[in-house]
């Protein structure tokens, strides 16, 4: 690989006669690829799934093989400005998998620490690249709450933030709701208008077709089929595109859509159900909410059988809740709901899982066994393969891999697997949480054919979706959900002659095209700089600073080594009274110096001291005593003062080391924490900012935990001793685990983290001033001496 000279620099990238293979593979990913691209230009991505774009981009941005081993062939030569750290801003598709960081400031700070930003000088970059995507928060807003649309607008600020020269966008939008993609796909018109470089994959690239100066199909086996003008290439390969499976069969053209999507001329005539006709599900004066939020209410609606009903709006609104509330997995907070006539919570479990079938978006959910065959029977299976699980096999395209894990299959037949052990057994109502959502044309093909065929025979079919397309073609009934309420209720065609309904249900915005005829909102995204808040940067962190307690404006790291040197103190206690004294020295500390209120401090000690009254118990009862020690007869037991002593002595010795524990994590800001270690005290930052990005991925799990639990009972798989769900479950979140650290920390090394900048502490910078004074000392010092005249005097 070279460097371009001088007098090519307007020529960022060039592959020529490339072709790349994965470890242990003889079969190239990419096939004789001849590409280039130039400053200002936007070049979009096309082909079916598993063609390779994702693998050329991650070439091109030199995450292959610099992060991700292979085996490249053919010459690829880079613009300096394009091979120096910061060059490529990357932006995955999943907003969860990409950020490392808590906190907004820091998230878009990260790359600028690992390009050795001054300190002083980031809170300007970081502002600007926020106001440059209007994403409108303070500087400490914590990310994990944001919406999947202002999650990728922060990714993207993180990129601007490094004024890379190449901005690379793979399938921002693949797990995105309308609103959420179009927020996107502002930002991308933006940048074109700004001739930024960028390469963009998007399966949903009809609004991005204005904006694209270059489309690049590939064909299934890596090779690039044709190249050329982006609008042009599409409509002349329109066909070609539905027949490798880019677009799906009842996709509009975009010309098309702009023209008549609002009409009901294209849509196929549905029959208009008769009103006699028995009524498969309804709900009456329903509603639904957690605590104090009300997701929706005074909903009522009926579903007859036999009918195929699209609910539809916004993420947010409530649609996977009502599809939920209708097999039974949520109650209603008011109102009934019925399925065939009969409340939902009189049904007899086993008759309600034959007759309603349950599917979640996420397929990973529903998978209880090793292999795709046993997934299929639905029970552990010898080498013989049944016949029923073979034609499954060969129907949903997955013959060969009925000895593979389901966690080991691509997103696609995972997908797949899930409908098809759905389908397996006959049931009366199948309901299904975006069942097309993220997948490729074949994948939506092959399900969507299949729904057709089960309503064909009399069942009822109830999806969530975002595809209006596939609505108008397939649906007999849409429930518009939104604004806590059902906006409409009836054929299509009445929804999609009510344009302002739809544009205020945001079931459009994957429609219309960024140009100005078709979307006016475009025209003012020119990203005119909002208002901010005036608490932004430093002067924010200022405020908080002087709302903190004592301890939180010391280092973290010597909070935490005083911590422990207190602790191993604690551990010499051998009297009741010292160690009760260690005790009530760190449940002062938590008061005096963390400004934890009683209550507080009770919740954090109270789930150990059940666990140590039994450890009590047990010295007491089976502790061994001398011939001499006078003992008592309980029961069966034969309990000793000797074992009592021992018993509270040890108790209150580990209870005092837990309540330190705890003083120091009601004290620490984890982000501090972990700059301290790498900061102060030298620690890899490999290896301290791998734990935080570990530590922030732990409460996406408690959704993914409650989500396993509801699979594997609608299967009637679930355990019936709770505390065996954790090995139950394991292999699935271990799956999600690996997946998501993988994808972190490819993100964290797109964005400058690597080489030297994540072994070496001192080559990188710091946004967070994080330092060590006098007061850590003295802390520190003054802490262990009093623990240790403790141990004296008491």
């Amino acid at each position: 690989m070279t460097e371009l000279r001088d007098h090519e620099s307007k020529r960022l990238l060039a592959l020529r006669n490339v072709s790349l293979f994965y470890e242990q593979s003889e079969t190239p990913v990419l096939s004789n690829i001849d590409f280039e691209i130039h400053e200002g230009e936007s070049v979009l991505f096309l082909g079916p799934s598993g063609c390779g774009k994702s693998t050329l981009a991650m070439l091109c941005a030199n995450l292959i093989p610099q992060a991700i081993e292979a085996r490249v062939l053919g010459e690829i030569e880079r613009a300096r400005e394009l091979s120096a750290p910061g060059g490529v801003g990357y932006v995955f598709q999943d907003p969860d998998a990409q950020f490392c960081m808590l906190h907004v400031a820091d998230e878009v700070a990260f790359g600028l620490e690992n390009l050795r930003i001054a300190p002083d000088a980031m809170d300007l970059r970081i502002q600007s690249a926020l106001r440059a995507t209007n994403l409108d928060v303070a500087f400490a807003a914590e990310h994990t709450a944001f919406s999947g649309g202002m999650k990728q607008k922060l990714a993207i600020a993180s990129a601007l933030a490094l004024d890379a020269k190449l901005f690379v966008f793979d399938e921002p939008t693949a797990n995105l709701d309308p609103a959420s993609s179009r927020l996107v796909f502002e930002r991308i018109a933006e940048l074109h208008r700004q001739h930024r470089s960028m390469i963009v994959i998007e399966h949903k690239f009809d609004p991005l077709l204005p904006v694209m100066d270059r489309v690049l199909l590939f064909d299934a086996s890596g090779r690039i089929y044709r190249s050329g003008d982006t609008q042009t290439v599409v409509r002349e390969e329109w066909e070609w595109l539905i027949e490798v499976g880019v677009v799906a069969p009842w996709k509009l053209r975009p010309t098309e859509r702009l023209q008549t999507f609002p009409a009901h001329s294209f849509i196929k005539n549905h029959p208009l159900r008769s009103k006699d006709v028995a009524p498969a599900i309804s709900i009456v004066n329903g509603a639904i909410r957690f605590g104090e939020h009300t997701v929706w209410r005074d909903v009522s609606l009926t579903i007859a059988k036999g009918s195929f009903t699209a609910v539809v709006g916004p993420n947010g609104a409530g649609k996977s809740t009502l599809l939920q509330v209708m097999r039974g997995l949520i109650p209603l907070s008011s109102g009934q709901a019925q399925v065939f006539l009969q409340p939902v919570e009189k049904w007899n479990k086993r008759e309600f899982a034959k007759a309603v079938a349950y599917c979640f978006q996420n397929p990973e959910y529903q998978f209880i066994y090793e292999r795709v065959g046993d997934e299929l029977a639905d029970r552990l299976l010898e080498d013989e393969i049944p016949e029923q699980v073979l034609h499954l096999l060969l129907e949903f395209g997955l013959e060969g891999c009925e000895k593979n894990s389901p966690f080991a299959l691509s997103q696609g037949q995972k997908r797949r697997l899930s409908v098809a052990a759905m389908v397996k057994d006959e049931h009366e109502i199948y309901l299904l949480d975006e069942p097309t959502f993220g997948q490729d044309a074949k994948t939506q093909q092959m399900i969507v054919d299949h729904l057709v065929r089960l309503q064909e025979q009399g069942r009822t079919i109830v999806l969530t979706t975002h595809d209006m397309d596939l609505v108008g073609r397939f649906a007999d009934q849409v429930i518009v959900v939104a604004e806590e309420h059902i906006l409409y209720e009836g054929p299509p065609q009445g929804l999609f002659r009510d344009r302002e309904l739809m544009h205020r249900a945001h079931l459009l915005d994957e429609c219309m095209t960024l140009v100005e005829e078709a979307y006016p909102l475009v025209q003012s995204a020119k990203l005119e700089i909002p208002k901010f808040e005036d608490k932004q940067g430093r002067e924010e962190q200022i405020l908080l600073q002087q709302r903190q307690s004592f301890l939180q404006k010391l280092n973290p790291g010597f909070v935490l080594l005083a911590s422990l040197a207190v602790t191993l103190v604690a551990m010499f206690a051998h009297t009741i009274a010292q160690a009760l004294a260690m005790l009530l020295l760190a449940v002062f500390l938590m008061a005096a110096l963390a400004w934890l209120s009683p209550w507080q401090i009770l919740k954090r000690l109270f789930p150990f001291i059940g666990f140590y009254v039994l450890y009590v118990w047990s010295l007491t009862a089976f502790a061994a005593v001398g011939p001499h020690t006078q003992t008592f007869h309980f029961l069966f037991y034969r309990l000793s003062w000797t074992g009592f002593y021992d018993g509270v002595v040890l108790a209150l010795r580990m209870l005092s080391a837990v309540a330190f524990g705890a003083l120091f994590l009601a004290s620490a800001d984890l982000a501090d924490f972990i700059v301290a270690l790498s900061k102060n005290f030298h620690i890899k930052p490999k290896f301290a900012y791998g734990m935080l990005a570990g530590i922030r991925v732990v409460p996406l799990f408690q959704a993914e935990w409650i989500k396993l639990k509801q699979a594997r009972q609608l299967r009637g798989k679930d355990v019936r001793l709770s505390f065996l769900r954790p090995v139950t479950y394991a292999l699935p979140l271990l799956s999600q685990a690996i997946r998501m650290s993988e994808r972190v920390a490819i993100a964290m090394e797109a964005r400058g983290f690597q080489g030297a900048v994540a072994a070496d502490a001192k080559a990188r910078t710091y946004y967070r001033k994080v330092s060590i004074h006098v007061w850590d000392y003295l802390y520190f010092l003054v802490l262990v001496t009093v623990a240790i005249a403790l141990l004296i005097l008491v």
